[in-house]
């Protein structure tokens, strides 16, 4: 690994690169569920649009 002067950062090469793990995993869980859940009720929300206007037609 090379190490720039000025500003404390590591270059890596390609191999490097290729062999990085981390972050948290709770993270994409928990995104994923809130995914979900929103998904969910943005369909609840526009299926009780389309029933009221389905019963109500003007």
């Amino acid at each position: 690994m090379k190490q720039l002067e000025c500003y404390g950062v590591i270059t890596l090469d390609p191999i490097q690169k290729v062999e990085i793990n981390g972050g948290n995993p709770i993270r994409v869980v928990l995104g994923l569920v809130t995914m979900i859940i929103s998904l969910g009720k943005a369909t609840d929300q526009a299926t009780e649009w389309f029933l009221d206007g389905w019963n109500n037609p003007n």
